[in-house]
């Protein structure tokens, strides 16, 4: 890909001849400065607060360094993780809901795909994220169309004062996968750059067990190799104690091959994507209030192709994004937000009668209050949407938190949900349906912390219960003619409870930590006009009633174990729930260690995967591999610039 070369000769002469200069004492802290986080993710961190957050600390996140998003998704969290084999698309949702009623957010830019509603996380590389925030339940009044399960806030973070930090990961699997990744971090009080490089290969020809062919023979894997690689250029200026912008250049290139389901006997389909995205914020920061604009401009290409059946199918897709939004507080019990959106969609392919595109305009505001004695908390916010030159439904949202006592607290949301319809729905060929309206819907959570600690002990416990409804849910269904069309005609209930447990104990230079999640979730198709009576009241395809996941890891002096068990319960592979997929148990294992050089740290691990060499199937049909293992070593260097 030509234009990832020039990017990444434009960043590295960019990151070599911004600190070519003399390089000043660094200041004092700034007493009005923010955290850098705040720049790209103001309504994250200051207008969530009541709904449930599962933060992935970046610790966590670097030992997936060598995967991309859907294995650490699978591994160390309860969301439903909806993966077509090992390198093929995979998909996430949250709280019942489908993909496409998952925002999927990166440094507060929407990644959702306008064509079809979700976002892949096997083209995300963990290399490139730094912290990961999931939100539960319904979020459109803060973050607009998608957010009705759930959010999930992807970050790439940039800091001041670091010095120069180098990090250089290497990693090699089993079916010859590999992954190289080089992260290049310098700063000092006024710049802050970081360049990261990688690249990911793999055949992916694992074993597996047939379970559709007679005498469920042991067979090899094929067409089912990938080769990913990309760049990341970020940068931060402090121009003054009131002014920063940020940048970022996110360029990559994904080539995998589609296996055949194990009902088919042969595939040679593949295909190929490039993405491009560009952001640019600025923010100016007063005592006060505090001033946010922001640009993003995305474009991603996808060609697949079958030789089997002389298809060839490309999609160009394109957005570009404007925002604006100002903070401010009131006294000191109230702090307000109002901020303006502006997006622009278009979508070029052969599958559409002609070039498709749409402008969205939004106002957004939130009310922040805070009690004098900083115990409770509650936010309102409210979001009127125009589409196409016409009004949305008035969007709105109630989170409350309230600390019961300093270790107990209870937390609520209200929120008023919706969800455009994709531009597959509006304009396929044949069977799009450009007159279909808004998803729309209600959602409601109630829950619980509770908080102890000393100093050597930490224990949280936590439960939520909630409930979703969405009405003029999109569907297709068969036609009178040869094509199934787009339609409005579901109603979609979703309700559940969500617990965890979450224990820390150290002992002299033993630590111990137990991390339990576990969530029940039913969700069904309601009656309603259209709604084919067999699938009323039933549970909603690959959703299943119980999910759970629990992590132990051990650390004593340079040495770590992990050990990951995760559950997925039965699901439902047709609407009236007549065949199912069966549940499994996965449990994978990790030892590493570390070696703390000057100035530097040496690190590596071993991992087993499928420990128990268990057979098992994410989506139906799509085989997934036996017991394998991979390991990695990682180089850290940190040097202060004085």
């Amino acid at each position: 890909m030509n234009y990832l070369k020039t990017v990444l000769v434009i960043s590295l002469f960019w990151v070599n001849n911004t600190f070519a200069v003399s390089i000043t004492p660094d200041e004092p802290i700034d007493t009005i400065a923010i955290d850098e986080i705040e720049i790209t993710a103001n309504r994250l961190v200051n207008f969530t607060n009541g709904a449930k957050i599962q933060k992935i600390e970046q610790s966590e996140i670097e030992s997936f360094n060598s995967s991309n998003l859907s294995e650490l998704f699978a591994q160390i969290t309860p969301v439903s993780v909806k993966s077509y084999g090992v390198s093929g698309l995979s998909n996430i949702s949250l709280r019942g809901m489908t993909s496409k009623h998952t925002a999927v957010l990166w440094n507060g830019f929407n990644l959702q795909n306008s064509m079809n509603g979700g976002h892949d996380m096997n083209c995300i590389p963990s290399f490139l994220i730094d912290e990961i925030d999931i939100q539960y339940g319904g979020s459109g009044a803060l973050f607009g169309s998608g957010a009705v399960g759930g959010v999930i806030h992807l970050t790439s973070n940039l800091k001041l004062n670091e010095g120069i930090d180098i990090k250089l990961n290497q990693s090699y699997g089993s079916f010859d996968n590999f992954f190289e990744g080089l992260k290049f971090n310098i700063s000092n009080s006024k710049i802050a750059s970081s360049t990261r490089i990688y690249h990911k290969s793999g055949e992916n020809d694992f074993e597996f067990v047939n379970s559709q062919q007679f005498g469920k023979p042991i067979v090899k894997q094929q067409n089912s190799s990938a080769l990913q690689y990309g760049i990341l250029q970020s940068n931060l200026f402090k121009l003054n104690e009131k002014h920063k912008i940020v940048t970022n250049i996110w360029a990559q290139s994904l080539y995998r091959e589609v296996p055949a389901m194990m009902t088919s006997s042969n595939s040679l389909a593949n295909e190929y994507s490039d993405l491009f995205r560009f952001s640019a914020l600025w923010n100016r920061n007063n005592e006060n209030s505090s001033w946010y604009a922001r640009f993003y401009y995305n474009y991603e290409f996808l060609k697949y192709q079958d030789p089997l059946i002389d298809l060839i199918s490309e999609m160009n897709n394109s957005s570009i994004v404007g925002e604006i939004e100002n903070k401010f507080t009131i006294a000191n019990n109230f702090i307000f937000n109002i901020g303006l959106n502006t997006t622009f969609e278009k979508v070029i392919t052969k599958n559409y009668l002609k070039d498709s595109d749409r402008n969205r305009t939004a106002l957004f505001t939130s009310i922040k209050y805070i009690n004098n004695s900083n115990t409770f908390t509650t936010v309102l916010s409210f979001r009127e949407e125009l589409v196409n030159k016409e009004f949305t439904p008035f969007t709105l949202s109630l989170n409350s938190k309230y600390f019961i006592t300093k270790y107990v607290n209870i937390n609520s949301t209200v929120s008023k949900t919706y969800n455009y319809p994709t531009f597959n729905d509006l304009y396929w060929n044949p069977g799009g349906n450009p007159d279909l309206k808004n998803e729309n819907g209600w959602s409601e959570d109630l829950g619980f912390e509770i908080l102890l600690k000393s100093n050597s002990k930490r224990l949280l416990l936590g439960t939520t219960v909630f409930n979703s409804n969405l009405e003029n849910m999109v569907v297709w269904l068969p036609t009178t003619s040869t094509y199934w069309a787009a339609e409005n005609v579901e109603k979609l209930w979703s309700r559940g409870i969500e617990s965890q447990i979450n224990y820390n104990h150290k002992i002299d230079k033993l630590n111990i930590g137990i991390d339990l999640k576990y969530s029940y979730i039913k969700s069904t198709y309601e009656e309603s006009e259209n709604t084919e009576s067999s699938s009323v009241g039933k549970q909603l395809l690959y959703i299943p009633f119980h999910k759970g996941n629990g992590i132990l890891s051990l650390t004593y002096k340079w040495i770590n174990l992990k050990y990951f068990q995760n559950y997925t319960g039965e699901r439902f592979i047709t609407k009236d729930n007549s065949q199912s997929i069966d549940p499994f148990w996965i449990a994978d294992l990790s030892v590493g260690g570390s070696l703390k050089l000057k100035n530097s740290e040496l690190n590596i691990n071993f991992k087993i995967n499928n420990i128990w060499n268990e057979t098992y199937q994410v989506m139906a049909f799509y085989a997934m591999p036996l017991r394998y293992y991979s390991i990695s070593l990682s180089y850290n260097f940190n040097k202060p610039i004085n």
